[in-house]
């Protein structure tokens, strides 16, 4: 067979992004914070857009507006100027589903839009890649790698992170676990568990309760922690007036061997935290507030104070419009001044659509406390809303709730169920955490197979096959029935 050259003609459908549906698709991903930068630098390149406490500063007398209020960026300026939709019915979805509620504001085409970005002032021109800080790895940030590898269940894992809110500058944790307890409605025990499995994170040292517990930790952890420092470590008092000769009679052992444990003490660091508190701090601002109404009910609001809210400047347009020079500059800002606050409306209705799904789901969270976490996937959430998983992974994504049990982020309400057989209200996080507790309670003469576990469970109406619970077993890096009876036994 030759080969040769030839034309053919094929039709095909592709999906396209275009510049302004990647705008909108990156403003549903970015929290408050990130939203203001960019919101900023619109401000700065769209002589058209202006905060609305600006507008309303120069107008005596204006009524506070509301969020849903349309009427203030109302068409004035004639058939040229575009009408954005505000319909609280149109919600975001991802690619083709989302170019339809847009295609109205594409009045030019890719060459004018770049053409638009090029006349701009380069100094203007935000590059997010480019200007961005070299990533340096925090505390926080190391502590949460640690802590997403080592807890596999999603409370567990919420209340780690909680508890790492609770240092302070020098690694040392002063959060009371009564408190933290009786907030989130869980045993102090379990917190206690999950405090014992942190202060083995690097750092060495960090979470650690006190001075003493900071260096056996790192002492530990070096596995020099021998009887005489442990004992130097409990009388640091003594340590620190010198009494070496009163420490050795404690310890046993020469003078000599004092000093030496002594040297070996001052190597360590007595503040895990201290290389990490030049670096720049992060605070976490939620989105969504969830506060008790009168009559108990929850209530769920968006977080005003930290989203943008612009206007139009409809009277600079009316002036200019005329000015032939200037017209196509003008129609080109309009549009996209238009199409931003649009963009930025439907964020926030799906946003709140969202977080209200959400609540509604684990209402006996909020309720009755972390014990209570339901399955709930994206997908769920997804076909209730009728959006695509990938624009309610956007929406979740780095967004925080307030509620009055405590600041979660949105990411953590969402966990798979156990199987097939499980009834609705059981997760696989509440199945792992069952299969934990019979593990921890048993004889260490009548070691519990996967069997067994599954007959203990079948009695409380969790039917699961063994080889499922021999992968949640695996999962919590708890080992086989084998393995534990040995080590009982030794």
């Amino acid at each position: 067979m030759a080969l040769t050259p030839k034309l053919e003609i094929r039709q095909s459908q592709s999906l396209l992004l275009t510049p302004r549906l990647r705008q909108a698709i990156s403003l549903l991903q970015m929290n408050n914070l990130e939203l203001n930068e960019v919101v900023e630098q619109e401000l700065l390149n769209n002589p058209l857009l202006e905060r609305e406490n600006e507008f309303l500063a120069e107008i005596p007398d204006t009524p506070d507006p509301d969020i849903n209020a349309t009427d203030l960026i109302e068409e004035t300026a004639g058939n040229d100027t575009i009408m954005p939709d505000t319909d609280e019915t149109t919600e975001f979805d991802d690619f083709g589903s989302d170019s339809e509620g847009y295609t109205n504001f594409e009045t030019t085409d890719w060459s004018d839009y770049n053409q638009n970005k090029i006349r701009r002032n380069d100094d203007d021109a935000f590059d997010y890649f480019e200007k961005k800080l070299a990533a340096e790895k925090s505390l926080y940030t190391l502590l949460d790698e640690q802590i997403n590898l080592t807890f596999t269940e999603t409370a567990d894992r919420l209340m780690a992170k909680i508890l790492s809110e609770k240092l302070d500058s020098a690694g040392y944790f002063r959060g009371n676990l009564s408190e933290i307890a009786s907030r989130l409605k869980t045993p102090v025990e379990r917190l206690q568990k999950i405090l014992a499995h942190l202060k083995q994170f690097e750092p060495a040292g960090i979470f650690a309760e006190n001075l003493a517990e900071c260096l056996k930790i790192q002492l530990s952890d070096r596995r020099k922690l021998s009887p005489s420092l442990k004992i130097l470590l409990d009388n640091l008092p003594l340590l620190a007036e010198r009494k070496f000769k009163e420490l050795a009679n404690l310890c046993r052992c020469s003078v000599e061997d004092i000093l030496a444990d002594v040297a070996e003490i001052k190597s360590l660091n007595p503040k895990p935290a201290a290389d990490f508190t030049a670096e720049q701090t992060s605070y976490v601002i939620p989105d969504v507030f969830i506060r008790r109404n009168r009559r108990g009910e929850y209530r769920i609001e968006l977080n005003n104070m930290t989203l943008p809210r612009l206007l139009i400047n409809h009277s600079y347009y009316s002036e200019l419009k005329n000015d032939k020079s200037a017209s196509r500059y003008l129609k080109e800002n309009l549009s996209h001044a238009n199409f931003l606050i649009k963009a930025l409306h439907q964020r926030a209705s799906t946003i709140l659509r969202v977080a209200e799904e959400i609540v509604l789901r684990q209402y006996a969270f909020f309720e009755k406390g972390i014990e209570y976490l339901r399955p709930m996937t994206l997908k769920d959430v997804a076909e209730a809303l009728s959006l695509s998983e990938s624009t309610v992974s956007r929406v979740t994504a780095g967004k925080y709730l307030s509620a009055p049990n405590g600041l979660f982020e949105l990411k953590y309400f969402f966990s798979s169920a156990a199987g097939s057989y499980i009834g609705e209200t059981t997760s696989a996080t509440a199945v792992k955490h069952k299969i934990k507790s019979l593990i921890d309670a048993e004889d260490p003469q009548h070691i519990l197979s996967d069997d067994k576990i599954v007959e203990l469970l079948e009695h409380d109406g969790i039917r699961i096959a063994r080889r499922t619970v021999a992968k949640y077993r695996e999962s919590l890096n708890i080992p086989t029935s084998g393995q534990r009876k040995r080590s009982k036994r030794t």
